[in-house]
């Protein structure tokens, strides 16, 4: 059985194929509301349009992301920082490789419930005032990948993704909701540090 993640993503998916074929033909951009891409350095500049966006209209509402590690969360606790100064929640998935620091009372950190999770890139602004998700997978290298650092944490973009970004209300909620059900439980939470002395100011 496919994990809960990895069946939203191929629901997404085959929806978004099936609109595309309704419009002629599976085009790279189907309509102006999702957007398709297998391009690294183009996901991390939508993470970062996303999360600056969401910081400069000081936004409330839920923000949530993913990284395969927590380790890789740590050059950005800056810009996350300046989310949970706004938001009401922060949820970050990741495989807890290293302690998250304390940020604010409205971030939480969550280990993956499933291998699956791992292999997902997702950043998600749900405020009513800017709703937009990006949702990729990693496809499987086919020799060993390359270990070269990339910039804020990333490794350099020789990693393979296949995914989108949208502003489609029933995608982002499809999104959310499989995250909230299955990903977000208490059993699966990492305590940051405690002490609000390693916060970023």
């Amino acid at each position: 059985m496919s994990a809960p993640i990895a069946t939203t993503f191929d629901n997404i998916v085959n929806h978004l194929d099936a609109r595309a074929e309704q419009n002629g033909g599976g085009l790279p951009v189907t309509e102006t509301d999702t957007f398709r891409t297998l391009n690294f350095s183009l996901m991390l500049s939508i993470s970062h349009y996303i999360e600056d966006r969401f910081i400069e209209k000081r936004l409330s509402g839920l923000f949530i992301a993913s990284f395969q590690k927590l380790s890789l969360f740590i050059p950005q606790q800056e810009r996350y920082a300046a989310v949970a100064k706004t938001s009401k929640d922060v949820w970050i998935i990741g495989e807890p490789d290293v302690l998250p620091p304390f940020l604010a009372d409205s971030v939480q950190f969550f280990r993956p419930a499933d291998q699956a999770c791992r292999d997902y890139w997702i950043v998600l602004s749900d405020d009513p005032r800017f709703r937009i998700a990006l949702f990729a997978r990693e496809r499987p290298h086919p020799g060993p990948p390359p270990i070269v650092p990339g910039k804020n944490g990333h490794t350099n973009g020789r990693r393979r993704f296949e995914g989108f970004w949208t502003y489609r209300d029933e995608y982002i909620d499809a999104i959310r909701n499989s995250i909230q059900e299955h990903y977000i439980r208490q059993e699966l939470r990492v305590l940051p540090q405690a002490d609000p002395a390693v916060a970023v100011q």
